[in-house]
């Protein structure tokens, strides 16, 4: 009897034993599905989640932060959280995600880092306003955007002169200029990255010049606009001047000076030494700190090509000869107005001049 008692004690022992013993929690993982390591992001961003096991809650992590989540109650079919990636600076972000159980254990996703581009190309030109432009080749520009993917330019004379891929590193457009017109071309520059965002320069003037060149002012007094005390008596204008040549049918030239002081000028360009001693071809006044001319000789009035000496007058560029009291230079003439606003001032000022030759006649 005894015995027995025993034995089935021993025996519910070991079955009390058997009944603390519990099943192991399964195993949860967590995955990052889309985007990939180096994807670009930008705007909203769809960030696909999978997960094995039995996973109840979901958060997203851009950096430090979280920056979405969701309670889930299929783990198996994953889920999909929207990153706002606009809401953190440009650059390569680590995304990252943690999945918990009913328990609270914790799986973490391998991170992937993605590089976010929210900002629109930034472009500018790789030559100076005005520059001189060439032949058929390569025109530099200056277009922040490490996604950088096309370039549209545009001439306001003769359309798009190029739509294609652009370096990022080295960007630049090729454009034949052996077919456009020798003159100020304004340009629109149209950057695009990866992503769709875009951005225009407008409005950028070069010059065409196959059948030209830029000629070195000579100033007289100086590379300046200077109003005298005894201004209402004394002459105080400022002239430049570059020497005329044969053939030469187009006039380009313009002048840039500091707006600050608020000047407002006066720049004319002719034949001679200045409209008083010479012939004024045209005249404009600004205060915007740039100022352009362009004229050609057929543009020129009657009244101003009867004027020209017959025996230097030619039918379609303008008259030269070597005396620089008649043909011998072209002027640039700057005059202050308003003068009694800037007695005893100086501003200094630059001039440009381009002269154009006629292009050969084709055989």
């Amino acid at each position: 009897m005894h015995r027995m008692l025993l034995v089935s004690a021993l025996v519910l022992g070991v079955w009390a034993c058997g009944g603390d013993e519990t099943t192991p929690p399964e195993e949860i993982t967590c995955a990052i599905v889309s985007p990939v390591a180096d994807d670009v992001a930008h705007e909203r961003v769809s960030v696909e989640l999978a997960f094995t096991g039995p996973v109840v809650r979901v958060e997203l992590l851009a950096g430090d932060a979280v920056v979405g989540s969701a309670a889930l109650t299929d783990p198996s079919l994953g889920v999909v959280l929207e990153w706002d990636s606009a809401a953190g600076a440009d650059g390569s972000v680590v995304l990252s995600a943690r999945a918990y159980d009913a328990q609270e254990v914790e799986a973490l996703a391998e991170p992937v880092t993605v590089v976010v581009d929210n900002t629109d190309p930034v472009v500018a030109m790789g030559v100076d306003r005005f520059a001189l432009i060439r032949g058929n080749g390569p025109v530099a520009l200056d277009i922040d955007e490490p996604h950088l993917a096309t370039v549209r330019v545009v001439s306001d004379l003769v359309g798009e002169v190029y739509d294609g891929p652009a370096d990022a590193a080295a960007p630049e457009f090729t454009w034949d200029t052996t077919t456009a017109e020798d003159r100020i071309h304004r340009l629109s520059v149209t950057a695009t990255d990866s992503l769709g965002h875009t951005a225009t320069l407008t409005d950028f003037p070069v010059i065409v010049a196959n059948h030209g060149e830029e000629y070195e002012v000579e100033y007289d007094p100086g590379a300046r606009v200077f109003v005298p005390v005894n201004y209402a008596t004394a002459e105080y204008d400022t002239r430049g001047q570059v020497p005329t040549h044969a053939g030469v049918f187009r006039l380009i030239s313009w002048m840039t000076w500091d707006t600050t002081a608020g000047w407002n000028l006066q720049f004319s360009i002719g034949e001679g030494l200045c409209p008083h001693r010479g012939i004024e071809f045209i005249s404009t006044e600004s205060n915007t700190g740039e100022v352009v001319l362009e004229l050609s000789y057929d543009m020129l009035s009657s009244t101003i090509v009867s004027r020209f000496d017959p025996a230097f007058r030619q039918p379609t560029t303008f008259p030269t000869n070597t005396d620089p009291l008649t043909y011998g230079v072209f002027f640039a003439h700057v005059r202050p107005l308003s003068p009694a606003d800037f007695v005893d001032q100086t501003l200094p000022i630059e001039i440009h001049y381009v002269l154009i030759d006629e292009p050969p006649t084709a055989p």
